[in-house]
């Protein structure tokens, strides 16, 4: 299936006063530690570029706090993130995970986010806080893992770029699970590993990681 990849890097400078080592119980010096949060949600954004908004609704249907999520409400966080993003108004495809997140916290499932600004950064906030919505250049090495379930992006060409979750951290194997929207049969269940050395990598190519802090299960689910 041919994926359109719409995410939009916009790095808004007011977001290095919400680092997330100032909500970790001992800042920069809190140990590292493996931590999984479970994900039993397969979406699938099909040929539309929502990826911002189905990568928060699986951040909701994720543990801590699993929030019942569908295809129909990541395709509404994605347009209500259009209409409120950095290119409002005008017309325009995709979208940023900064407006994404300003979706959810505005509808009440998060009382607010944080970033991980780096690698070791993101590894305190996946051990510690939860899962972290990635947004990262894509490379056409990366559609299909490798045979030990690994995408690799120091190959093959950028196509453009991604939003997706990282639902879980392993410390001892430097390895994030990173769990996809494009359904069950993608990778391994939907999923894929992501090496410490190829997240810095990503990170470092406009990409950024955003934690959300707060989260609520709510009493019913989103609208569909």
């Amino acid at each position: 299936m041919h994926r359109v990849f719409d995410r939009r890097p916009e790095f808004d400078d007011r977001s290095r006063a919400f680092p997330v080592q100032a909500v970790l119980p001992r800042g920069a010096a809190t140990p590292p530690r493996s931590q999984e949060w479970a994900c039993e949600t397969w979406l699938d954004q099909l040929a539309e570029g929502a990826c911002v908004g189905f990568a928060w609704a699986h951040e909701l249907a994720a543990a801590p706090h699993a929030v019942s999520v569908s295809d129909g409400y990541a395709r509404d966080v994605y347009h209500a993130a259009q209409q409120i993003d950095e290119w409002a108004p005008s017309p325009h495809s995709g979208t940023s995970v900064l407006a994404g997140a300003k979706i959810v916290k505005q509808r009440g499932w998060i009382n607010e986010y944080r970033w991980a600004f780096g690698l070791a950064d993101l590894i305190l906030a996946v051990g510690y806080k939860g899962p972290a919505v990635l947004g990262v250049t894509w490379f056409d090495s990366m559609f299909s893992p490798d045979s030990d379930g690994f995408v690799r992006p120091q190959t093959g060409q950028e196509i453009g770029g991604h939003a997706i979750l990282a639902r879980a951290v392993d410390v001892e194997r430097k390895r994030f699970v990173l769990h996809n929207s494009w359904g069950k049969g993608w990778g391994r269940d939907g999923e894929a590993f992501l090496s410490f050395d190829d997240a810095a990598f990503l990170l470092n190519r406009q990409g950024e990681a955003c934690v959300p802090i707060g989260r609520h299960s709510g009493d019913a689910a989103p609208p569909a």
